[in-house]
């Protein structure tokens, strides 16, 4: 939070002159959505575990850290903090072998162990902290095989969060998602090739708190500030913005860890101008974090609004949420960090942007979550004077007065659009005669210019336009003949594993696909031009497995497309369809 300097020498950085460009903002649709993993086997629960640590309630075996969270937020430090860490007593270090497959022990370090039919070792163990909001574990030293899958539960709930530990870790370190306390419940599954040589050890547990309207952890403290101008978002519709429905489609709340602390910020989705890829960029603020190694610890939450005009709140963890993120750019220049979300939950919003500079007297909308409460929204009007505060100088920063709601700690990093909703930046913080006071009307909110962040960012929201009559190859999708014909396919086990499989090349008209490890081939599959015969392009596939497999061929040129699919607990059906695509050449 600043103080204003009236009429203050701006020496701000130059903004290089730029073509206009406008995004429009977009609703992408709902779907129902199937798990893309399995559920966990809950092995902690079935074998009646004793927890690795129980620790006493932060309340009394905390005191000093929770009165730390205090101060911070009291002063307004940004971003706003909810949590710490805690060590474990005694750090469990777990090794895995090859040799465990034959073994089979039922205990490993502290935690349960099997070896289930599908392949691979799953391990599983547990920590408490009593009268707990929500927890994370910490796992240090981490070398897990490519394709080693993290579960976390909850006690007493049906809270259940999967990630790929390749997406969470950095660094030989990550951070598990959270669950609502008292206790968090672990489960990994390790492939068996890799086995040799894996390891982690469980060292500390993250615990986070709802905080008052001042920002003090509730098991401390009742509320005191003046947080009578928060609005909730709910109360709010089109009539008073128009595009508010795909805004609050886009705000998410942001968790993450700096420093073995937990801090609260808002941020939003962006879209971009390539409309044959779906790509969930995220904007928030540089002085939320500005490394990956926060940024794999970052879950977005999505949809925590009430659902009413001050209504209930929601649970946490009943909300959408991804887990972990690569950091794309971040620069504290304009206050910026622009990541990549690992995934995208359904019928989100991607917000439109604008690298054009605001007009004076603009109406800004604004949906955050202060303090980590449901989604509020707030409305101000753009200020262009002469006057800033020390170390946020125009034409970087740009001000507005609030006439609606307010900001506090946790609305860092939100989304400032104007009135078609496109973003025009995100927020720093309040700068004013009283900035340590949300509410006073005697402060302006100061965002990160967009005009000046553009060139940093530029080229993933506008990147250049590609023929979209082409296939684009990734781990997921093979692309046969000159880039033309795109081949996906998915996989279900009988025991709830499933997801999409691993393509691999091997000519131009030749590739394989594996579901579990990548030295076990599941599926071969052809595509050949077959149109100086009968005008035809054939689909020939082979495979040596008895799991449901959907194989789905699209023909970029024409947009024609071909499902094929193996039943569950059948010996893969061969493909022979010399009839499969008929636009030639």
């Amino acid at each position: 939070m600043f103080r204003r300097l009236p009429f203050a020498l701006v020496l701000g950085l130059a903004v290089s002159p730029a073509a206009a460009t406008e995004i429009d903002s977009v609703l992408l649709p709902s779907t129902s959505e199937k798990a893309a993993a399995p559920r966990a086997l809950r092995l902690a629960e079935t074998a009646a575990l004793q927890p690795l640590a129980a620790l006493r309630p932060a309340k009394e075996g905390a005191v000093d850290q929770l009165e730390a969270i205090a101060a911070w937020n009291r002063s307004r430090g940004v971003p706003a903090k909810n949590g710490f860490a805690r060590p474990l007593p005694l750090p469990k270090s777990v090794r895995f072998t090859a040799d465990l497959l034959k073994s089979q022990p039922s205990r490993l370090a502290g935690g349960a162990l099997l070896a289930p039919p599908s392949g691979g070792l799953v391990w599983a163990a547990a920590a408490r902290s009593e009268d707990a909001y929500r927890l994370r574990l910490h796992l240090s030293q981490v070398n897990l095989p490519k394709g080693t899958r993290i579960w976390v539960y909850s006690e007493g709930t049906d809270e259940e969060v999967s990630v790929d530990a390749g997406d969470v870790t950095n660094a030989g370190e990550l951070w598990t998602p959270s669950v609502a306390g008292p206790a968090i419940r672990l489960e990994v599954r390790l492939p068996e090739k890799g086995l040799d040589g894996a390891q982690f050890t469980v060292d500390q547990v993250l615990e986070t708190f709802e905080l008052d309207s001042e920002g003090v952890p509730q098991v401390i403290a009742q509320p005191k500030a003046d947080t009578s101008c928060i609005q909730d978002a709910a109360c709010y519709g089109t009539a008073q913005f128009a595009s508010i429905d795909i805004q609050k489609k886009a705000v998410a709340l942001l968790e993450f860890i700096v420093g073995g602390a937990g801090y609260l910020c808002s941020g939003a989705l962006l879209n971009d101008t390539d409309e044959t890829t779906t790509i969930p960029y995220l904007l928030t603020a540089h002085h939320c974090f500005d490394t990956q190694s926060s940024a794999s610890s970052l879950q977005a939450f999505f949809d925590y609004i009430t659902p009413s005009c001050n209504g209930t709140a929601p649970s946490l963890g009943s909300r959408p949420r991804t887990v972990g993120a690569t950091l794309l750019a971040t620069n504290v220049g304009s206050d910026f960090t622009f990541v990549r979300l690992t995934s995208l939950p359904s019928g989100r919003g991607l917000l439109g942007s604008t690298n054009e500079p605001v007009a004076s007297g603009a109406v800004l909308h604004r949906l955050s979550h202060p303090l980590g409460q449901p989604m509020r929204y707030s409305r101000g009007a753009m200020e262009v004077g002469t006057y800033s505060c020390s170390d946020v100088p125009r034409p970087n920063f740009v001000y507005s007065f609030n006439n609606l709601g307010g900001t506090f700690g946790g609305s860092s990093g939100s989304a400032a659009t104007r009135s078609d909703g496109r973003v025009i930046g995100q927020l720093l913080g309040s700068c004013g005669l009283i900035p340590s006071e949300g509410c006073s009307p005697y402060n302006d909110d100061v965002d990160g210019a967009l005009a000046v962040t553009w060139p940093s960012i530029s080229s993933w929201l506008t990147p250049p336009v590609s023929d979209p009559n082409t296939c684009k190859p990734d781990e997921n999708t093979l692309c046969l003949k000159g880039n033309r014909f795109k081949v996906q396919a998915t996989y279900e086990t009988l025991d709830g594993q499933a997801g999409p499989a691993k393509g691999v090349q091997l000519t131009e008209e030749t590739g394989y696909l594996w579901f579990f490890a990548d030295t076990n081939v599941e599926v071969v599959i052809k595509l050949l031009d077959a149109c100086s015969y009968n005008q035809k392009f054939w689909v020939f596939a082979g495979g040596l497995t008895d799991v449901h497999v959907v194989i789905t061929v699209t023909d970029t040129k024409s947009g024609e497309i071909k499902t094929y699919t193996n039943p569950q607990k059948t010996k893969f059906l061969p493909v022979q369809d010399t009839s499969a695509f008929a636009t030639c050449p």
